[in-house]
């Protein structure tokens, strides 16, 4: 039997979420990452340069890249390499020399 909507009163069918997440296979649930690199969006266009020095780490090392400057995004990274290395994970923190902030006051 299908519900109604009190307010439409279409018709709509109730989704069990417990049937739409399956536990992930065996061979992914496996899978080591030799080294990850987290990174602000503003960095992606030079992607390959920190993928470079994510690859000369230790594996299993998680480096994160800060960006310039006091911002919302060099907070969030640093709390996150923190709270990392809370819980027992390796973790390098490089500081990016990219400045990649836009000056709000001269745009009209």
């Amino acid at each position: 039997m299908r519900a109604v909507d009190p307010r439409t009163g279409r018709l709509y069918r109730m989704v069990d979420m417990a049937r739409c997440f399956k536990p992930p296979l065996k061979v992914l649930r496996q899978a080591r990452l030799d080294n990850l690199a987290l990174l602000p969006a503003s960095l992606l266009p030079f992607k390959a340069e920190y993928q470079a020095i994510a690859n000369q780490q230790a594996p299993g090392t998680t480096m994160v890249v800060l960006p310039s400057g006091d911002s919302l995004p060099r907070r969030t990274l640093q709390r996150v390499a923190t709270h990392m290395r809370a819980n027992g994970q390796r973790v390098s923190v490089e500081q990016s020399h990219r400045h990649n902030s836009i000056d709000m006051s001269s745009q009209v």
